[in-house]
Formats: structure tokens, C-alpha cells, sequence
């Protein structure tokens, strides 16, 4: 991963208080979010994981876990070509940052509030 994407990483996570962690293999990419769910009334800031995997003969495929913690709940989209993980990681980001906006609008799935 080239350093400029790892300085991209830790300037998303200042902005966005959210923990992104990202795995380069050699078949595979993970990038793991940690996605803060919006305060209510609680003391403790409760997070979301999510995970994108994908990896470079994937043809843009991105299999999406959206509990991997409790749940082995998937999605798939694409996103167009991807050849290297920085790639990947610049395609992931604007998508977290969607998530969490549904997860702010109680339209994204969460342990936070579903699960018993």
C-alpha cells in the first residue's frame, strides 16, 4: 500500500471519527470499518463494524459484511475496476461515509438497536 493512502486512511479517520484498518494480500483486500452510531442519550458511543472485501481478480466485485461481529449477513455490489488496494481504499471511503449516514438515519443495520 502506498503511503500516501495510509496518510488517507488516518485523515479520514480524524475527520470522521472512524476506525479504518486495511489488509493487503496477495489474493485479497480487507478494509474494516468501525463506524461511530450517532449519540442518543447514552454515555457509551456505540460502533458498527463493517467489512469490504474484495482483491484484484475480483473484477470490481465487493462482498460487504455488514455485522461480521454477530451476523454473516452479506451484500455484494461492484465498483468498477480496481487493480491495487489503494484504489480499493479510495472507492471504499465515500461508501463509509454513506453508511454511515444511513446508520445516523436508522436506515443501516446495527447491533446498536437489533439485536436482543
Amino acid at each position: 500500500m502506498e503511503e500516501k493512502t495510509l496518510e488517507l486512511l488516518k485523515k479520514f479517520e480524524q475527520d470522521h471519527e472512524i476506525y479504518v484498518s486495511a489488509t493487503d494480500k496477495l489474493t485479497y483486500w480487507i478494509i474494516y470499518a468501525r463506524i461511530p452510531k450517532s449519540r442518543t442519550q447514552d454515555v457509551h458511543h456505540l460502533h458498527i463494524g463493517k467489512k469490504y472485501i474484495s482483491g484484484p481478480n475480483e473484477e470490481g466485485n465487493v462482498l460487504i459484511l455488514t455485522d461480521p461481529e454477530n451476523s454473516d449477513i452479506y451484500e455484494v455490489e461492484s465498483w468498477g475496476e480496481m487493480e491495487t488496494i489503494d484504489r480499493f481504499v479510495e472507492k471504499a471511503l465515500p461508501v463509509i461515509l454513506s453508511d454511515k449516514d444511513a446508520i445516523d438515519n436508522e436506515q443501516g443495520e446495527g447491533c446498536g438497536t437489533s439485536c436482543g
